[in-house]
């Protein structure tokens, strides 16, 4: 694999109403893969927002902070 086509990815780990969330982000392009225990359940673009594309839907708290989360990343 050339380092162009390497993909990226980084932890997300997050206390959430009391849930304990602990994901992979994995950017895909244009687009971010949430995995968890290796599998991918959703993936998430931003346009002019944040919306979800694929994958059961993720509650609108847990979406804000998963995408806080990548912004973050990459300040």
């Amino acid at each position: 694999m050339e380092p162009y086509e390497e993909l990226h990815s980084f932890p997300y780990n997050e206390t959430i109403d009391g849930v304990e969330h602990n994901f992979r982000i994995t950017e895909n392009g244009n687009s971010y893969g949430i995995e968890s225990d290796g599998i991918v359940i959703a993936e998430v673009s931003h346009d002019d927002q944040w919306q979800q594309i694929s994958g059961n839907p993720l509650s609108e708290e847990l979406k804000r902070n998963i995408c806080e989360h990548i912004e973050s990343h990459y300040d």
